[in-house]
């Protein structure tokens, strides 16, 4: 039982602040193998099992079998049974807790090695009450790595034209990368913020379940933290070029993992959590997908409306005016005379062709 501040040794000591930086610590911060531990009595040194004093309700006080005195968990002293030291009395503690000592990248990765292979190591080692923060920033983490083939993919998008078509104008190229680059920063930021968000109304509702279902051995940080740190099944979405695509694997694998975590957490069954889990996930994507479907038929709806159709603008039909009918057409097998020709009109210029040989050759005779 170690400071989480400066590794400072606390067997023997009355909880309290730390003798040599100063945090603030309580029994109720570490998890004891409780047939490794006794605690003591601070007026008469008589010790009581571990087993005791979780059975205990909230708060911890009793009365002294050896000197009959009212006592308080917080006034008493922790230290391991005869024949075991520190390290067999502790169960293992959940390794994102003790970065400091282990190394960040070392817990870094086998936290992400927990959720991609055994969950249920999340929940069984999982004992910090006040752990949302650390989860928050593991599941960051997470994210913002699995985010960078997109990062990638829009830098590579966006300035590549500013390179091939802004050489000669250079303080206006240079002007228009630093605001592709701060933009895609940003929306990287403001998308993982919103995954991170999901992640949390998803917690709140499969602690909600599992609270409706039985009872539930620890509190609501637990599961949000414990929800938190699933995320890590996204680390594969890191992998170059084809990454992007393992999104949908990412969300389904961290559902598992979160049904093997909070089973260990609560100590339930692995049915009454997969319920709680999945529940909430089929409703959370339904629900997005048609917002998503919604608001891009509104915007399709909007764009028709800017540029709507120049309608076909047919003149009207006539009214009251008469029927045209069509003429007859003579049967060839009846006796009906044809038709007869039309007079030629009575102004039409006569031929005078004719006459004008004839006096010719009259002449030519004489």
């Amino acid at each position: 039982m170690r400071c989480r501040g400066c590794n400072y040794e606390l067997w023997g000591l009355p909880q309290g602040d730390c003798p040599e930086c100063g945090n603030p610590w309580r029994f109720e911060d570490f998890q004891f193998r409780r047939e490794f531990v006794q605690f003591l009595c601070p007026h008469c040194d008589c010790a009581y099992p571990g087993e005791y004093i979780a059975s205990l309700t909230s708060p911890h006080e009793f009365t002294c079998t050896g000197c009959q005195s009212a006592i308080q968990l917080n006034q008493m002293c922790a230290r391991p049974i005869e024949g075991t030291d520190g390290s067999q009395a502790m169960q293992e503690e959940f390794v994102w807790v003790e970065r400091r000592r282990v190394g960040r990248w070392r817990a870094f990765w086998r936290v992400v090695g927990y959720s991609l292979g055994a969950p249920s190591r999340i929940g069984n080692t999982m004992t910090q009450k006040r752990g949302l923060r650390g989860a928050l920033w593991f599941s960051f983490l997470c994210l913002i790595s699995a985010s960078l083939n997109l990062i990638l993919f829009v830098l590579i998008a966006l300035l590549v034209p500013i390179f091939t078509g802004s050489r000669s104008q250079a303080p206006s190229a240079s002007a228009e990368i630093f605001t592709t680059i701060l933009g895609v920063f940003a929306f990287s930021v403001v998308l993982v913020i919103a995954q991170q968000l999901f992640f949390l109304v998803w917690g709140l509702i499969t602690h909600a379940l599992i609270r409706i279902n039985g009872p539930s051995r620890h509190t609501i940080g637990h599961t949000l933290s414990a929800t938190q740190y699933c995320a890590g099944t996204f680390i594969i979405c890191a992998v170059p070029i084809c990454g992007f695509y393992f999104s949908l694997i990412s969300l389904v694998w961290m559902a598992v993992a979160m049904v093997s975590a909070l089973a260990a957490l609560h100590k339930i069954s692995r049915w009454r959590t997969a319920f709680a889990v999945l529940v909430p996930l089929v409703a959370i994507v339904s629900v997005s997908v048609w917002f998503v479907y919604a608001m891009v038929v509104g915007a399709l709806g909007f764009l028709n409306g800017l540029n709507p159709r120049t309608p076909m603008n047919f003149p009207p039909m006539p009214q009251n005016s008469p029927a045209i009918v069509a003429p007859a057409v003579p049967d060839a097998s009846s006796n009906a005379p044809p038709p007869t020709e039309d007079p030629a009109p009575t102004n039409a210029p006569k031929n005078t062709s004719s006459d004008s040989a004839a006096i010719l050759n009259i002449t030519h005779g004489i």
